[in-house]
């Protein structure tokens, strides 16, 4: 053991590197979104990088990382702002021993050139951090989150002003940072978070994609890097052990089906208690301002939004053509530095008085930037109803109808067997399903006359029967070519045991919110139709003229990760009778 890592760490893990300076004032001032320049000096043409254990109340060592300013390959005592990240991993090292520390950084070290200290932090039961991973993001984490805010502002290297980031569980790891009370955090820079849990990765009742890791074995925790102090490794084989009895959230999750399931592995009612909406109230006691970003293609896409419209801190929005944590195209560690320059060193650079978000509407393979005083801008809601088609057959690719026209005369339902066997040819991953048009209800509309923007939330109302007591509902919007290739805009989805609706304790900005507490579950009456509503991830595109707008209702998704399959499968009828109708409003701007 210590000769391995005596061989694998020969190396010094004290790095410097030097960047070139330039002269700031020889800068233009630009300070928009994703560029930024001339406000800032460049200060600094090196940094170093070092680690260390810092012990937490409990006594707990968790591990940091600092990439400070140098000078002649030597870390400078003035005092400067901290940014941090609240990391799963610092570093570690691929199966063929190499480290890739700018992967880590994320570009984020640069900002040590303009006089700030970058910090990263392995969560407990994480990286070479000791203890034990207890939930997703449980008070345990906010309260450490609180101690190494108070120690990065106490070193004589700190100004005291400390800004938090990440993306994904960082960024909201970062949010959490906020619910601390920390007198010290300044800024937060979060993207791609659940505001609530169980909307965020639990969309609709129905489990996809998210929150099944880390789970890792003590050969693969070994591959993070130990801290200086511990050359040979042996704290580092001390933590992986303790790693061991972390939580397996993909178990925790399937024990927890409703927004209030208590799961006693953990002692908690995970979907509440590790949501930070559950703690809203001290994250606006804070008063501490919050920039989120997120991707047109992120399931976390809503959240980020209704984060901002709920919480009444400075908040600025950011949200492009991108996946999740994706930023191709923009300079992200460019607008991070103009909000952390604004709030941590008192730069008036102008951020501020920009709009409040800035998005992106995608048309085909471009699209444009826009900036907006609220969400959702202005739209009008078009109502679309799913009609009978031209052929009146259910099962062919266009077997039903999108139309404004209101239903007449006796109207019609559609009938359609659950078909467990979708799948898509590549696997999906956190993206978007592919197009189950063959294995669903299609309801299509005309060519579109002229180009159509749809910015806003689409909502699916059904008026549905089911011979099942229960199953899952899912609906798409997609763009159909006049090739007849398909593209998925948005979906949306329900456990139909959670139907009903409720008002939110949050600002869900105007669309249906499902309380899914375990006393609302109600069984589906078989064959009564019911009022089933919910809405589609928010979407901002342009579908060109020519194309057709088309409603996939399926009962089963490829993303589905704790599937209930029933035999026989339930048959569903999609009801269109004048005066229960089903429909779909689309935000369509003018």
């Amino acid at each position: 053991m210590k000769a391995f890592w005596r061989a694998t760490f020969a190396m010094a893990l004290l790095l410097v590197t030097a960047v070139p300076a330039t002269a700031a004032e020889a800068e233009p001032r630009i300070s928009r979104p994703g560029e930024y320049s001339g406000y800032a000096p460049v200060l600094y043409d090196e940094w170093v990088r070092t680690s260390q254990y810092v012990p937490m109340r409990d006594g707990t060592r968790l591990a940091v990382d600092l990439y400070r300013p140098a000078v002649d390959g030597r870390a400078v005592d003035t005092p400067h702002p901290v940014v941090w990240e609240h990391q799963l991993s610092r570093a570690s090292r691929a199966e063929d021993g190499t480290v890739n520390l700018a992967g880590v950084t994320s570009g984020m070290a640069e900002l040590t050139r303009y006089g700030y200290v970058v910090a990263y932090v392995d969560r407990r039961g994480n990286g070479a951090s000791f203890g034990t991973m207890t939930g997703y993001h449980s008070r345990t984490e906010a309260a450490d989150a609180y101690d190494i805010m108070d120690w990065l502002a106490t070193q004589p290297w700190s100004d005291g002003q400390i800004g938090v980031f990440g993306c994904s569980n960082t960024g909201e790891a970062a949010m959490h940072a906020a619910t601390a009370g920390s007198p010290h955090l300044k800024a937060v820079f979060a993207g791609n978070y659940s505001f609530h849990k169980y909307d965020g990765f639990q969309r609709g009742g129905i489990r996809a994609n998210w929150g099944v890791g880390p789970n890792r074995t003590i050969e693969e925790d070994l591959r993070n890097l130990p801290v200086d102090a511990d050359p040979n490794g042996e704290l580092l084989y001390q933590a992986a052990l303790e790693h061991q009895a972390n939580t397996q959230l993909r178990d925790m999750w399937r024990a927890a089906p409703f927004r209030d399931s208590h799961v006693d592995s953990v002692g908690a009612r995970p979907w509440i208690d590790y949501s930070v909406a559950t703690y809203a109230e001290r994250i606006e006691r804070s008063g501490v301002p919050i920039y989120s970003y997120d991707g047109w293609d992120d399931d976390f896409r809503k959240e980020i939004l209704v984060s901002a419209a709920t919480l009444s801190n400075p908040h600025k929005v950011l949200i492009g053509p991108w996946p999740h944590c994706g930023h191709e195209g923009f300079d992200l560690v460019a607008e991070q530095h103009r909000f952390f320059d604004y709030w941590l060193k008192g730069i008036d650079n102008g951020i501020m008085a920009e709009p409040p978000i800035h998005y992106y509407t995608t048309s085909g393979e471009t699209g444009r930037w826009n900036s907006a005083k609220s969400w959702p801008p202005e739209a009008s809601a078009t109502r679309y109803y799913l009609a009978e088609g031209p052929t009146g057959t259910v099962g062919s690719v266009n077997d039903g109808a999108l139309t404004t026209s209101t239903p007449r005369g006796h109207g019609g339902a559609d009938v359609y067997h659950v078909d467990y066997s979708v799948s898509c040819p590549e696997p999906v991953g956190l993206n978007q399903t592919c197009p189950q048009d063959e294995r669903g209800l299609t309801y299509t509309s005309a060519p579109l006359p002229e180009a159509t923007e749809l910015t806003g939330h689409p909502v699916v109302s059904l008026r549905l029967s089911s011979t099942a007591a229960d199953g899952n509902v899912f609906a798409y919007l997609e763009s159909v070519a006049p090739d007849g290739s398909v593209r998925i805009l948005t979906d949306g989805r329900l456990w139909l045991s959670i139907r009903d609706t409720a008002k939110a304790p949050f600002d869900v900005l105007g669309t249906p919110w499902h309380r899914g507490l375990e006393r609302d579950a109600e069984p589906m009456r078989p064959h009564k139709a019911e009022r089933v509503s919910f809405d589609m991830l928010p979407v901002s595109t342009v579908v060109p003229a020519g194309h057709r707008l088309r409603v996939t209702i399926t009962g089963a998704d490829v993303r589905e990760s704790n599937r209930q399959e029933q035999s026989p499968a339930p048959v569903y009828t999609v009801h269109r009778e004048p005066g229960h109708a089903s429909s779909i409003d689309l935000p369509i701007v003018r």
